[in-house]
């Protein structure tokens, strides 16, 4: 195999979830030698694992912790475990579709169900249910967001080893897509009815109107009343004008200093993100 066709997999948190939702295939699991005669404590993850592998007939190879440390660079913490399994891949598709109720029958009681189409390429589609709490549903949209230890911060693509490591396993239990043209996908969303908020981190810099900015403090609950998708762009670029151009909103986290910049331009992106997320999900993130 060539190593673009495959990732090792490394840490515990990592390789378990990967073995129990089984996206993947898997190839050899690496298990440093003694890690299953420790204390019972810090065995029982180890145990799961390599009893997940022999259900699934994965050889199985003990070996020391050097050679685990040569299957991966810069000295990874893979904590005498390394799955070696095929990449992910994300689900490449084209925009998002309208909203809509539908009343059906569960447990002999009518209930709403929301739910919405996502069209993929040659106009297929998916259709994916939300539950009614009387949120609408929410996306994320990264432009340009190339580093691993960001994109595993905030779960994203392009997927490897190290992203699904920084997520801390959350990339195998969880889906990601891919657009071909973000500005597209952005307007074309918008047609159907999806709000779209850009995170700005100046914007006179942006050259951005005073009528479409917003401050995180501004927003009530703005998941009440539309389907969202937040576009995030890359640390020091931002997003790039046409995905601003597409926004309804452009978003700023403001200081908290009346004597400092206005705006907090130092936050890295998964550290911005997660401002932003917890703004608009509140206890549900």
């Amino acid at each position: 195999q060539r190593k673009e066709d495959f990732d090792y997999l490394y840490g515990l948190s990592v390789v378990l979830p990967a073995l129990e939702q089984k996206r993947r295939k898997f190839y050899r699991l690496f298990i440093q030698e003694g890690i299953l005669f420790r204390r019972k404590e810090s065995r029982t993850i180890p145990e799961k694992i390599k009893s997940l592998a022999d259900e699934a007939n994965i050889p199985i190879i003990e070996t020391t912790k050097d050679e685990l440390n040569k299957l991966l660079k810069d000295d990874r913490p893979h904590q005498g475990i390394i799955l070696k399994a095929s990449k992910l891949e994300p689900i490449k598709i084209k925009h998002l579709g309208k909203i809509y109720n539908n009343t059906v029958y569960v447990n002999y009681k009518l209930q709403t169900i929301v739910r919405y189409q996502v069209i993929k390429p040659f106009n297929s589609f998916m259709t994916l249910n939300f539950s009614p709490n009387g949120n609408r549903p929410f996306w994320l949209a990264l432009d340009q967001v190339v580093d691993p230890q960001n994109l595993g911060a905030i779960i994203s693509a392009p997927l490897s080893a190290v992203t699904t490591k920084a997520s801390s396993g959350a990339l195998e239990i969880m889906d990601v897509y891919n657009v071909d043209d973000l500005t597209n996908f952005l307007n074309e969303s918008s047609q159907n009815g999806w709000m779209i908020y850009g995170a700005v981190s100046n914007v006179e810099s942006n050259n951005i109107s005073i009528k479409s900015a917003i401050s995180i403090d501004e927003l009530k609950n703005p998941l009440s009343h539309n389907p969202i998708i937040l576009a995030i762009g890359s640390e020091g670029m931002g997003l790039r004008p046409n995905i601003l151009n597409a926004c309804h909103y452009h978003l700023y986290i403001p200081s908290s200093h009346a004597n400092k910049l206005e705006y907090i331009d130092s936050l890295n992106v998964n550290a911005a993100t997660a401002v932003l997320l917890q703004r608009f999900l509140g206890n549900k993130f």
